[in-house]
């Protein structure tokens, strides 16, 4: 019995010793120092943190500091001190702290801490007393590579760029090694406005080591904003693949570089000075860049290079395909002639010939079809190969994009019923994403359209956050419309005029939408929807081709509607009929950089600037 009663009490008393420590609901990591307090010492703790949240700072001292002297051996009382200390700027009291840490001897925290105490002197005014513990911190470190490495990333901390780079040079001397701290260099350069150097060091570093071309492109990337820093890196390669022409990571990085300078062509002849590339892959992702970048001449040659050289290899097919994007780039960023995108079409089509059984070809397909609805309405062609995309492939996204298209197509034709009948179709088909809310979202346009607004306006609701980034702004912008309408027209008639004209803009009815929109803004020109409209009769205007107006128009519009939402998309549409049909790319480039500076805020910025971009490199 009595052994009995022991073994009761044994188990109690495990119990209660394990329920009274801290109960973990994250097996998978290590217990942390601040999970394993208890009792006292974790409530005091905790009151600690509270004390700090709401930055009542020398209450939160008090606290950690009777807890530090009670328990000098917990990591956690040092740091949250500490941190209390320079938090409420008193920085005496710190050092202090850190200098008893110092002395307790552990050899691994020593230069960390050192390191520290320099940066805490620096923050309480004694700039030349932290620089001398810096500097005695590396000595101390029998100047090794962590010692400097420690001190300069605590220098960079209080931004004393200047006395790191100092620092790194010295340090560079004291180890007798030149090739040491490329990278720290190469950065703090950067920071302090010395390109020539930064690149120099990014050179060094890629010299020594091929591999590490992908982390200097990238430190590189985040440095070439900067006025004038592009052209000193394209320079100063050039000059160093001219004293090791042998090195072709040297020549891969001054590629990119005039890539990144809009220079495809220079890019071109280093890319196949390098000769590496015997699967093609190199010339045939430069092909692609090139013509993103809009060099389309280069961008036909690195092409036409990978046919020439890969004729027998699944390159050569891709080789083809990029060609006939190339064409529809070239029609859609360039002049948007008839006769660019004749040559995008016939490119895909004779693809299919050679080609039928690819697994690339519903894409093109999904492509011609494209071009025959969008560019020259032959909707019978569109159609026929949409229902055919449809109906072959109709559980995969190229078979769900073509009932969309087909959604869209009988919208143009004013079969409204039928296009409302596919969108919910597909809608509860795709049950979510992209697709889904596209087609919810055309749902909503058809019921604008025929004038049930508030229709309208719940189907939107439903894909509020389930949609691409320009769907949404089109939805946003339809949301908008339907809430800030109404007044003062209660009756929605003026809404409903200038529903039925988008309408007819859609349906691709140029003449009707220009004479639409005229006898709305003569019957409502004080209402709200006045700017809408004057927006959608320049669209109408450039549609019908009638440039010269179409460009009157959006430049006349942010004086006639200072304030209205749509002044960024008249300023770009402007912009864009300079540069396409003006051929005036000067007054293109100002009315881009125009809208960058009026509307940094707009959602077009990136296509501005791609735009900018685009123009400059063509312009070369």
């Amino acid at each position: 019995m009595r052994s009995f009663l022991t073994c009761c009490i044994c188990v109690i008393a495990l119990t209660s010793s394990v329920s009274a420590q801290p109960q973990r609901t994250d097996r998978s990591r290590p217990i942390s120092e601040e999970e394993l307090l208890e009792g006292n010492a974790g409530s005091r703790y905790q009151l600690a943190l509270e004390y700090l949240r709401g930055m009542q700072f020398d209450r939160a001292i008090t606290v950690l500091r009777e807890l530090r002297r009670e328990y000098p051996d917990q990591k956690i009382f040092f740091d949250k001190l500490k941190e209390s200390y320079t938090s409420a700027k008193r920085y005496p009291e710190a050092i202090l702290l850190l200098d008893e840490e110092i002395a307790r001897g552990e050899e691994n925290q020593r230069l960390p801490l050192e390191s520290e105490r320099a940066q805490l002197l620096y923050l309480n005014g004694e700039e030349p007393a932290a620089l001398d513990a810096w500097y005695a911190m590396v000595a101390s470190g029998t100047e090794s590579e962590t010692a400097y490495r420690i001190a300069y990333s605590s220098m960079v901390g209080v931004r004393l760029l200047v006395q790191a780079i100092d620092l790194l040079k010295q340090g560079r001397q004291a180890i007798r090694n030149p090739n040491l701290f490329h990278a720290e260099l190469a950065y703090l350069y950067s920071l302090t406005g010395q390109h020539e150097f930064s690149i120099q060091e990014y050179l060094d570093l890629l010299t020594l080591n091929a591999r590490q071309l992908n982390y200097v492109r990238g430190r590189l990337g985040r440095g070439m904003q900067q006025e004038g820093a592009l052209e000193i890196a394209v320079r100063v390669t050039q000059e160093r693949v001219s004293s090791q022409p042998g090195l072709s990571q040297l020549r891969d990085l001054l590629a990119w570089l005039y890539e990144e300078n809009g220079d495809f062509e220079q890019a071109y002849r280093e890319i196949t000075a390098m000769e590496q590339d015997t699967s093609g892959q190199g010339i045939y992702q430069f092909a692609l860049r090139a013509a993103e970048g809009g060099a389309y001449t280069v961008a036909g040659s690195a092409f036409q290079a990978v046919l020439e050289t890969h004729p027998e290899e699944e390159i050569f097919v891709q080789a083809r395909l990029g060609i006939a994007d190339m064409y529809r780039l070239q029609a859609e960023r360039a002049d948007a002639s008839p006769e660019a995108y004749r040559k995008s079409l016939e490119t895909y089509e004779q693809f299919l010939l050679d080609f039928p059984g690819h697994p690339k070809a519903p894409a093109v397909m999904a492509q011609i079809a494209a071009l025959h609805q969008d560019v020259f309405q032959s909707r019978d062609a569109a159609r026929m190969i949409l229902q055919q995309l449809a109906a072959q492939y109709r559980n995969s996204p190229v078979g769900q994009q073509a009932q969309f298209d087909l959604g869209r197509l009988a919208i143009i034709e004013g079969e409204l019923d039928q296009a409302a009948a596919i969108f919910m179709q597909l809608s509860m088909r795709t049950k979510g994403g992209e697709l889904f809310a596209r087609s919810r979202f055309e749902e909503a346009s058809i019921q604008f359209y025929t004038g049930e607004f508030a229709g309208a306006l719940s189907t939107l609701d439903i894909i509020r956050d389930q949609t691409d980034k320009e769907t949404a702004n089109d939805a946003i912008a339809l949301r908008v419309l339907l809430l800030e309408s109404p007044p003062p027209d209660s009756t929605n008639q003026a809404l409903l005029q200038y529903a039925q004209a988008c309408l007819l803009l859609r349906q691709q009815k140029a003449n009707e939408t220009v004479l639409a929109t005229q006898n709305i803004l003569a019957e409502w020109g004080n209402h709200p929807i006045a700017d809408e409209a004057r927006f959608l009769r320049a669209e109408a205007l450039l549609m019908n081709g009638q440039s010269e107006e179409a460009l009157s128009a959006f430049g006349e519009f942010r004086l006639i509607h200072p304030e209205s939402p749509l002044r960024d998309r008249s300023l770009f549409h402007y912009a864009e009929i300079l540069e396409t049909t003006q051929g005036d790319t000067a007054g293109a480039l100002q009315a881009y950089t125009d809208l960058l500076t009026r509307y940094p805020g707009s959602l077009l910025v990136d296509k501005v600037r791609e735009r900018i971009r685009v123009l400059r490199t063509t312009s070369l």
